[in-house]
């Protein structure tokens, strides 16, 4: 504690007394006695250079003699404590003599102490040290208190920096909560619509099983009781009608199950051209009609003679219309009616299917349109089907930019389908071109023509020849490309329908070898490729490869014979035609 009072701290200046006397040798003998105090001493010979040494300098205290010429002692206090400065700066008087009046008024004027002249060294040096003693600690305090500050603030800094790092943190787990939270509810709703696939995935298997096992098992009935008795005409021609209808719906579904693919692979294409969607509907409703006979539902067309045409794929719009028509067929009961209209409203052309049969329920609206969604399984196995035709539609009406919804008042109440499509751009008027009509059935269609089938498949090329042989052909068969090359050139075909998807030479090197012909050894022998490969780019692929038509297997034997009249000249498709 001494150590802290009587000396200066490291970089402090030390203390100043201020001695004020009008005579030198005073001054001087004060000074020698105040050395040890390790204090700056600095004196004044005046009142007026005393005011000045304070107004310059801060003082620990200031012995100031009250006997002096010009501005006494008293005076000199009092005109030291006029500066804020030195206000409270402890004042010594040092005096011969001091009344009481004297004292008194010293006092007053703010003096501290008095000590008598001549001085005792040691109550000078006691008393000088104490206020030199007191200003130290003033100065140590001062000084602790900044560095106090100083810590203060540091440490309200870093406390502030912690805060900002905790809210921060705070803030950063608060969103990583929340993350945590959103991916808990992202992996419910995902886990949720897993299940539902994997429920839909089950049910649709277990339909398509179905779907797939009812018809089979009416085709191979018939076939063996065909085989294993003899049936009377009625029975057989019952029979072979029910063996028909069956493959058909069996080729119904499978060209429903590689359109969903297409669509999921996006490989679906428009083979796009100038169409009338009267034209459209008149061809589904041709194709639809046996359905609704065997019902017997009631179809009513009513159709706008005035709507304008489309631009869009002929057959992809038919499909839409025949799905659209095949789902109420489905859904109307025995003796109900369905009803398709054709109009154009707002640019758009409109094509609505309605029927008054089972309708649908509100709450399965939004969805009628999804695959492999049906109101219940209980319909599924009723009514048949994949679920598979509307969905189907959807995806067609979009590629043609247009839309598709559905609507019902309620169970029972029926439904109503509308497809709107965007109206064809005005062009210069011309002839709008419609699927062909093929022939009527000509037994001797195809009477003088050599007729060359390659199919490594027995069963298809027995089929082939059956069908070529009754439209009056002449067939010769080969089971691969090089045994086909060999017939080509000894024989000299009228035509070629060849597979494409053979083991060792395939369909695609076959024509290709060909076309490389000289034409005088059959280079321009006329081609169909016959696959079950049914897509556009199968068919392009085809066509770039030599062939002249391309037919998707299961081939339809009145389409093949035309095909192949129509490649030799026998006979030219008919077509039906629109003006614009």
């Amino acid at each position: 504690m001494d150590q802290a009072i009587t000396t200066n701290l490291p970089g402090q200046e030390p203390p100043r007394i201020l001695i004020v006397d009008d005579l030198p040798e005073k001054l001087l003998v004060y000074r020698t006695l105040l050395e040890d105090l390790d204090a700056q001493i600095v004196t004044a010979r005046s009142g007026s250079e005393a005011l000045k040494r304070v107004l310059e300098q801060e003082f620990a205290v200031i012995l100031l003699d009250v006997n002096m010429p010009d501005i006494d002692g008293l005076e000199t206090a009092k005109l030291i404590r006029s500066h804020k400065r030195a206000r409270l700066t402890p004042i010594i008087f040092i005096t011969g003599y001091a009344d009481e009046m004297q004292t008194m008024r010293g006092y007053e004027l703010g003096a501290v102490d008095y000590i008598l002249s001549p001085v005792v060294p040691e109550v000078l040096r006691t008393k000088v040290r104490v206020f030199v003693d007191l200003y130290r600690m003033r100065a140590a305090l001062a000084h602790a208190n900044q560095v106090l500050e100083q810590r203060v603030a540091e440490r309200t800094a870093e406390l502030q920096r912690s805060n900002e790092r905790l809210q921060a943190e705070i803030a950063e787990r608060m969103r990583a909560e929340r993350e945590r939270e959103a991916l808990l509810e992202r992996e419910k709703v995902l886990r949720a619509q897993a299940e539902e696939l994997s429920r839909l995935k089950d049910e649709f298997l277990a339909t398509m099983s179905h779907e797939l096992r009812t018809p089979l098992n009416a085709i191979f009935g018939w076939i063996t009781l065909l085989r294993s008795r003899r049936l009377d005409e009625a029975t057989q021609a019952r029979a072979l009608e029910t063996i028909e209808r069956n493959a058909r719906a069996q080729k119904r579904l499978i060209e429903d199950l590689l359109d969903v693919s297409r669509i999921v692979t996006g490989k679906i294409t428009l083979e796009l051209s100038a169409v009338n969607p009267r034209r459209i509907i008149e061809a589904a409703l041709e194709t639809m009609r046996p359905a609704a006979q065997a019902k017997g539902i009631k179809i009513v067309p009513l159709l706008d003679t005035g709507v304008g045409t489309l631009r869009g794929d002929f057959a992809r719009l038919q499909q839409v219309v025949c799905n659209l028509l095949s789902n109420a067929i489905k859904f109307t009961p025995t003796g109900g009616q369905v009803e398709v209209c054709l109009a154009q409203r707002n640019g758009e052309v409109e094509i609505s299917v309605r029927d008054n049969g089972q309708g649908i329920k509100p709450e399965f609206l939004p969805y009628v349109f999804d695959r492999f969604r049906q109101e219940d399984g209980s319909i599924s196995r009723c009514h048949g089907g994949l679920g598979l035709g509307l969905a189907i539609v959807r995806h067609l009406v979009e590629l043609h930019g247009g839309t598709v919804e559905a609507a019902s008042p309620g169970v029972g109440k029926g439904a109503t389908f509308t497809v709107r499509l965007p109206v064809r751009a005005h062009t210069a008027p011309g002839r709008t071109e419609t699927a062909p009509t093929v022939r009527p059935s000509n037994p001797s269609l195809l009477a003088g023509l050599h007729v060359l089938v390659v199919d490594d498949d027995p069963h298809a090329r027995e089929l082939m020849s059956c069908i070529l042989e009754g439209f009056g052909a002449r067939v010769s068969l080969a089971e691969s490309g090089a045994a086909a090359l060999t017939q080509l050139f000894a024989h000299r075909p009228d035509a070629l329908v060849a597979d494409l998807g053979m083991p060792g030479m395939d369909g695609y090197a076959l024509i290709e070898q060909i076309r490389a012909l000289d034409p005088d050894f059959g280079g321009r022998t006329p081609a169909v490729a016959v696959t079950a490969c049914a897509s556009a780019q199968d068919r392009l692929r085809a066509l770039e490869a030599g062939y002249q038509n391309h037919i998707a297997k299961p081939v339809e034997p009145e389409e093949l014979a035309v095909v192949i009249a129509s490649l030799t000249g026998r006979c030219v498709p008919e077509r039906r035609a629109q003006a614009d």
